[in-house]
C-alpha cells in the first residue's frame, strides 16, 4: 500500500512540475499593445477634422489618451481615460467618462505599429469604415 502512494505522489509531482502554462493568444496581444502609442489623422473621421494623440495602455488594463483636434481653425485638447482589454482578439475601450465602449478589430502590422478598424463606436462618424493606425513611443 506504502509503495502504490509513493507512486501516486511521485507521478502528482512530476506530472505538476513538468505542467507548462500556455500564454493565450489575447494574453500575448495584450502584452504587445502595453505602452505608449501615438497617431494622427486627417479627413477621417469627418471631413475638415484633424487629430493628433498620445495614448498609453497600462498593464493594469488602464489607458489615458490625450487628443488635439483641430476643426475650422479651433484647436481644442482632451484627456480621456479608460479601461482597455483584449477578448476574442478584439480591442474593447471603455471610457470612464461616459461608460461607452468603443470594440476593434486590431492588426499588427509590426513590433512597433498597430492598425485598429471599428466594429462598434460609441459616437456617429461620418466615416462608417473607420480605421487608424498608431505607432509605438517607447
Amino acid at each position: 500500500m506504502k509503495t502504490k502512494l509513493s507512486l501516486l505522489i511521485l507521478a502528482s509531482i512530476l506530472l505538476f512540475s513538468f505542467a507548462t502554462t500556455k500564454t493565450s493568444d489575447d494574453d500575448k496581444l495584450k502584452n504587445k499593445l502595453i505602452g505608449t502609442w501615438s497617431g494622427s489623422e486627417e479627413d477621417n473621421q469627418q471631413p475638415g477634422l484633424t487629430k493628433y494623440w498620445i495614448k498609453t495602455h497600462n498593464k493594469n488594463g488602464t489607458f489615458i489618451l490625450l487628443f488635439t483636434s483641430i476643426e475650422n481653425c479651433e484647436v481644442e485638447s482632451h484627456v480621456e481615460k479608460g479601461k482597455w482589454e483584449i477578448k476574442d482578439g478584439l480591442f474593447y475601450e471603455t471610457f470612464d467618462s461616459d461608460g461607452k465602449t468603443d470594440v476593434y478589430s486590431i492588426e499588427m502590422l509590426d513590433d512597433n505599429t498597430v492598425k485598429y478598424k471599428a466594429k462598434e463606436l460609441s459616437l456617429e462618424f461620418d466615416n462608417k469604415e473607420y480605421e487608424f493606425i498608431e505607432i509605438r513611443e517607447e
